[in-house]
């Protein structure tokens, strides 16, 4: 049954979690953001505090990707 929700892991969101980078990479969580911030990887922050949720731009994880390959 379909609730009409995007799931979190479906490509047709905007952004990435970092734990979902993390599992893509295959590396700690805390890598992702140490990667993200050495190749400016825009992270973006919604909300403050422990209520707030960090995500990064798919579009923006695709060029750091396509760089790595070449």
């Amino acid at each position: 049954m379909n609730s009409g929700l995007i799931h979190r892991d479906s490509p047709d969101t905007e952004f990435y979690t970092p734990m979902q980078l993390a599992k893509r990479w295959q590396c700690a969580r805390s890598t992702v953001d140490r990667i993200a911030r050495r190749e400016g990887i825009t992270r973006y922050c919604f909300g403050t505090g422990r209520n707030g949720i960090v995500r990064y731009h798919r579009k923006e994880v695709a060029q750091y990707e396509a760089k790595c390959r070449a």
